[in-house]
């Protein structure tokens, strides 16, 4: 299968998934594992943050007059309902927005088909859905407080099997705030930190495409002066251990000219495991190897990205956004979350069954 329809399907499931209560990174992460999508995790982290971009897109369109309000507000310069809309709003970023910039490597390697993981939160999903149906009392509008626990709610949703508007609209409902206000809330305040997050992704991408680009001795100087910069190690040690991370680096140049990027990806990468193991018997640097180490694993010497396949993802997701996020305003209000309760709880025992090799 190609690289551009496994996108397409990705794009579909995520704009589907990211209103409707299922958790769209579960389901994405499902697919990958239906689709045997070997991306590395910080490649699938790239496609997924993509995606959500996508549909984040999707929900400015739907909200764009609100939006438009808010903006409205906030550029008068004093303080009216807009602009306290707006302070919730931020207020509901900042949990989440902590998770993602200490743990991000953590949660980077939830990516990467913890199928048995996506099919435990799944079940967490079902639960809160199932409660929150048989909320009674949802006449209160979103207060400070109230905005701040929806956005902690928010934060562990960052796991793969925990809808993030399921959360945040089952959180909502449950502290007892208006069913169409608690949709509204919920969609519009992932708008911003989506954004966030996909410009930093890029800044990211732009960095180690700058990188791939530098002539071996001169990736070799960029490692090394960082941790020398960052007092990591001494000039002294960068000097002895150089030659041994040059030789390693020319022999990847040789493989690259030779051999499928692939199979050239997985030979470098044992070299460079090879060349950790020895660094480590000379040196007592060993908290500068590990970081050194983890940073290699993202200094790709070569550009693997498919940018055809990740705007169709982009597309398709957008498109099947703005269906689902119209679709999902008019289910919270209709009190019908129970069905997708049932749903996360299918979808999890066949998720968990796959992981533990039932079938």
């Amino acid at each position: 299968m190609s690289e551009i329809l496994k996108a397409i399907i990705l794009g579909i499931v995520q704009g589907l998934t990211e209103f409707l209560p299922v958790s769209s990174s579960g389901h994405l992460e499902i697919a990958k594992y239906i689709l045997n999508d070997q991306s590395l995790a910080e490649q699938s982290m790239l496609m997924t943050v993509l995606l959500h971009g996508a549909t984040a897109l999707s929900t400015i369109i739907i909200f764009r007059k609100d939006i438009i309000e808010i903006l409205k507000g906030l550029f008068q310069f004093e303080v009216n309902e807009e602009f306290i809309f707006s302070l919730k709003i931020i207020l509901s970023m900042v949990p989440a927005a902590i998770i993602g910039l200490v743990f991000k490597e953590e949660i980077e390697a939830l990516f990467d088909q913890q199928l048995l993981l996506v099919g435990l939160m799944l079940i967490v999903t079902g639960i809160i859905l199932f409660f929150a149906d048989r909320a009674k009392d949802t006449t209160k509008s979103v207060g400070f407080w109230n905005a701040l626990i929806i956005g902690i709610a928010q934060a562990i949703a960052i796991l793969p099997g925990i809808s993030r508007s399921g959360a945040t609209i089952s959180t909502s409902v449950l502290l007892g705030i208006d069913r169409g206000k608690a949709a509204r809330f919920s969609f519009l305040m992932v708008v911003p930190l989506i954004l966030g997050a996909m410009i930093l992704d890029t800044k990211k991408q732009i960095e180690l495409n700058q990188f791939s680009e530098l002539s071996t001795t001169e990736r070799v100087d960029f490692a090394f002066n960082e941790l020398v910069s960052d007092g990591l190690l001494t000039n002294e040690h960068a000097q002895f251990v150089k030659p041994i991370l040059l030789e390693k680096e020319e022999k990847w140049e040789k493989l690259d000219a030779t051999i499928a990027p692939d199979a050239a990806l997985a030979i470098y990468n044992r070299e460079k495991e090879l060349y950790f193991n020895k660094l480590a018997s000379v040196t007592t640097e060993d908290r500068a190897i590990e970081i050194r180490k983890n940073e290699f694993a993202s200094y790709r010497p070569f550009g693997d990205t498919n940018y055809w396949a990740l705007l169709a993802g982009f597309i398709a997701a957008f498109l099947t956004g703005l269906v689902a996020c119209t679709w999902m305003i008019k289910i919270v209000k209709n009190s019908k979350l129970t069905y997708f309760s049932i749903y996360c709880f299918i979808v999890a025992a066949i998720a968990i069954a796959k992981s533990l090799g039932l079938f």
